[in-house]
């Protein structure tokens, strides 16, 4: 077949080479292509993926104009992205996926490519991880789209893959790993022993696995890299995961896509986090956007604001500088300005992840009569140096809101963090904008007061990040403030009217029991128990977070 297409297409490149043989391994075959390579950049691709109209152009300009530090550029994978993290505004990442990867064809070369003992899932990770221990950088490029089929359904477990990439995990432990990690690795190794298998023969599996670990750990014991980079183990993950593995990316059926607002609201003395919070929209990959900052109290981002103008990030750019007027009253301007069918907010200092936009819009298009969806937000604690220059560093991401649309809920305490939501325009048209007495949780008001006529949808993947203080002094005082206007909101919330039958009412003092107090409608006898017995209540939700991260964990597409 290959010389078929070798005669059919050769005077389309300027070299086209077949080899045969033996299966020696992904790797290894990549490694003997390596050796022919002349070129400046070196592109790895599976067999079983199809390029978007342009993708690789995108990839090639990204690799050309940037630092020559950085070794690798992947490509965002369709129609399930890989759910490792990445740096919402550089792109950088800790590995890459080498099913569709350009690499400088010198840094490769130098660190002698793949390594030929991993024939294959793994080897990617430990290639990555050796250009990172030598210095060099990873990016992440998701404007470069492929399409994967990789997974005939969603959470499919694929035997050659698990064994692989669990095989690879405690090998990699071996050679960057720590030494706690590399035992960790051999117990979590262990433990598959004992859990329920997911396909037929997988244990005799496993104990051939183990066999070839006991053979190779040695070497990677011996060849062990000493730098400063930091390789983080994760259970199976070799990286932190974005929760939403297995959401399936579609295109709309129209071919429509409806302007989106995003609103940016900013202050003088916050420059910094500006620019990230704008390039973090700048690298969304729906493209139908209109751009609306507005700056309480000053005109200091006007030459930041007038680049994105010149250079045409966006659809539509609106710069609303103000007097100080109160991030209520600044919001609200932004709102009146905007002309988007769909609206979302951004604060200076959260980000979206590259595929904010793109998901939050693909699922309302389902259901336009929605009001608003919501997808699933990091929390990151930050520890902060600086505020002007903009310097900080990132403690500790994790999710803190996976809640499912409740109107009941919503009405009792808030679970949708600002920056998550994308709504309808035609709700401010309707039932206004911020509660201008409200000088925090006001974002709290307005998604009670839309939920009161509109359904909300979430959507179960991380899309988004906002920041809290990792001092635990200032933690104290955000959230005393926040507690202070809890009773405001609450007392505003009192004021409002909804309309709901005598079968609504029962369903939402329902819904509150089971969320809010979990021993009145016990939902299994050894929870009941477990509830009633004080030494053991105090476990049960910890116990709970970790029973749903282990079925999460378990369920993940493994490199």
């Amino acid at each position: 077949m290959l010389e078929k297409f070798k005669q059919d297409f050769s005077d389309q490149f300027l070299f086209f080479n077949v080899d045969s043989g033996s299966n020696v391994g992904f790797g290894c075959g990549h490694n003997s292509n390596l050796l022919r390579a002349e070129s400046e950049f070196f592109l790895v691709t599976n067999v079983d993926l199809e390029f978007e109209l342009n993708s690789l152009t995108v990839l090639v300009r990204s690799a050309e104009s940037d630092d020559s530090r950085v070794a690798a550029w992947e490509c965002r994978q369709k129609p399930y992205e890989h759910p490792k993290h990445y740096d919402p505004v550089t792109g950088e990442t800790l590995w890459c996926s080498s099913a569709c990867v350009l690499f400088r064809t010198s840094a490769i070369r130098k660190l002698g490519g793949y390594e030929s003992r991993i024939f294959m899932y793994g080897e990617d990770v430990e290639l990555s991880y050796r250009l990172r221990a030598h210095g060099f950088l990873l990016r992440y490029v998701p404007k470069s789209v492929v399409w994967h089929y990789s997974y005939d359904e969603a959470g499919q477990v694929k035997p050659l893959q698990f064994l692989g990439s669990t095989t690879a995990n405690v090998l990699l432990r071996c050679r960057y790993g720590k030494w706690h990690e590399v035992f960790v690795g051999f117990g979590l190794y262990l433990g598959l022993f004992l859990a329920p298998p997911q396909f037929s023969g997988q244990r005799y599996q496993l104990f051939l696995g183990l066999f070839k670990i006991l053979r190779l750990a040695p070497y990677f014991l011996a060849t062990r890299h000493r730098s400063d980079a930091k390789f983080p183990f994760r259970f199976w993950d070799y990286e932190m995961i974005r929760e939403g593995a297995f959401y399936k990316y579609q295109d709309p059926e129209n071919g429509k896509f409806p302007l989106v607002s995003i609103i940016v609201r900013t202050m003088p003395g916050r420059s910094g986090k500006l620019r990230e919070a704008l390039k973090s929209i700048a690298a969304q990959t729906y493209e139908c956007i209109e751009l609306v900052v507005v700056e309480d109290g000053g005109n200091s981002a006007q030459t930041t604001i007038e680049d994105y103008q010149k250079n045409g990030f966006f659809k539509k750019t609106t710069y609303l500088p103000q007097k100080k007027v109160g991030r209520c009253v600044a919001g609200n301007l932004a709102l009146a300005a905007a002309t988007g069918d769909l609206v979302c907010f951004l604060d200076d200092d959260d980000l979206f992840y590259s595929d904010h936009i793109e998901v939050l819009v693909a699922e309302w298009m389902k259901n336009p009569e929605l009001g608003a969806v919501y997808g699933l937000a990091f929390q990151v604690k930050t520890e902060i140096s600086s505020h002007e220059p903009w310097v900080y560093r990132d403690l500790e991401h994790s999710v803190i809101y996976r809640q499912s649309f409740s109107r009941v809920l919503i009405w009792h305490h808030n679970y949708l963090p600002i920056q998550t939501v994308l709504f309808r325009r035609d709700l401010y048209v309707k039932y206004g904008g911020f509660d201008e007495e409200l000088d925090n949780l006001e974002d709290w008001n307005l998604w009670v007061r839309y939920s009161l006529h509109h359904d909300f949808l979430m959507i179960p993947k991380v899309t988004s990040l906002y920041r809290v203080p990792s001092v635990s002094t200032q933690a104290f005082e955000r959230q005393k403030v926040l507690d202070d206007y809890y009773a405001k909101a609450q007392e505003k919330h009192s004021r409002l009217r909804v309309q709901v039958s005598p079968a609504d009412v029962l369903k939402m003092t329902e819904e509150l029991s089971r969320e809010l107090y979990v021993a009145v409608v016990p939902a299994h006898p050894l929870r009941n128990l477990v509830l009633r017995v004080p030494g053991l209540r105090r476990l049960y939700h910890p116990l709970r977070r970790a029973y749903h991260l282990f079925r999460k964990v378990r369920n993940r597409p493994r490199s």
